[in-house]
């Protein structure tokens, strides 16, 4: 497939505008259609990682002791939501032995970036410290995330100095997983790329709209032999520079020794490899499974 665009049809930029203004709230309504009740694994809602009233967390945990944790970032387009519209993703996680807690964090406005960077990393931080004495094991935590959570969570795991602010590092985290994750948000050379999408409407206020602060949010840029192992999921019909972008940080990684899954979820569009991770018979969630089980003994 020729991924290399001469330009982006003005429907196709107005309709990843429209997904990163409805951000999550699409997520959710989908999810409460797609995924009904069933029996509740124990969890712990509201918890603060922060002093802030959005640094937060809701923690799902399953039966027994050892587990590994997930710590899910949802995708709102660093500007609205909360991580409980990924409660269904949770649930199902729980069900399967997983631990998960779903992050939410400051947003725009009026924080800009990188104010749900420095959030993610202290959840994180705070999963280190606490998830022992409920059972889970400290060394088995994951990163996770969708779309603008799935950029958070591999910026994270790309850019040591969050981490290392609270006495972690990337290594401290035991891999990661993306689902539809923007990995460069700057113009790519021919004048085209998500950060052109993002440029083009309000998508670029979490940034100030500034360059700079824009290619230091980009994971691709910051990819060394250090990070830990990660699988990123895009849709066959995900925004049109995804896979691409995808490709070139996979790309990049493996050439300075890094381990880097990249797979296309077939019929899947952005909103859809989210709602995958709720249903067990869904290439996405065995996709992720199957990662988790050669990273992680439960």
């Amino acid at each position: 497939m020729n991924l290399v665009l001469k330009r982006i049809p003005d429907a196709a930029a107005s309709f990843m505008r429209l997904i990163l203004r409805l951000g999550g709230l699409i997520l959710l309504i989908g999810f409460n259609v797609i995924y009904p009740s069933a029996d509740q694994p124990r969890k712990e809602l509201d918890v603060h990682y922060g002093p802030g009233p959005m640094q937060v967390l809701d923690l799902f945990l399953p039966e027994g002791a050892g587990f590994s944790t997930i710590v899910s970032t949802y995708g709102g387009g660093w500007h609205s939501d909360s991580g409980k519209s990924s409660i269904p993703i949770a649930e199902e996680l729980a069900h399967l032995g997983y631990a998960c807690a779903l992050v939410s964090h400051r947003l725009f406005p009026p924080h800009p970036f990188p104010a749900p960077a420095e959030d993610l990393a202290a959840a994180f931080a705070w999963m280190k410290s606490n998830i022992g004495s409920r059972g889970g094991d400290p060394n088995k935590v994951i990163l996770a995330g969708h779309s603008s959570g799935a950029q958070l969570s591999l910026l994270i795991a790309t850019d040591p100095r969050y981490l290392l602010a609270l006495h972690l590092n990337p290594s401290d985290i035991r891999a990661v997983i993306d689902l539809s994750s923007p990995v460069d948000l700057m113009r790519h050379p021919d004048g085209y790329g998500y950060g052109v999408v993002l440029l083009s409407g309000h998508g670029a206020d979490p940034f100030r709209r500034d360059g700079a602060l824009m290619e230091d949010a980009s994971p691709i840029r910051h990819v060394s032999q250090k990070m830990p192992p990660a699988l990123l999921i895009v849709a066959e019909n995900d925004f049109p520079m995804i896979e691409a972008d995808a490709r070139s940080f996979g790309s990049k990684a493996e050439e300075m020794g890094n381990r880097v899954q990249v797979v296309v979820a077939p019929g899947k569009d952005h909103l859809g490899v989210a709602r995958g991770m709720t249903d067990k018979r869904d290439f996405v969630l065995d996709t992720v499974l199957a990662f988790l089980k050669t990273q992680v003994t439960q």
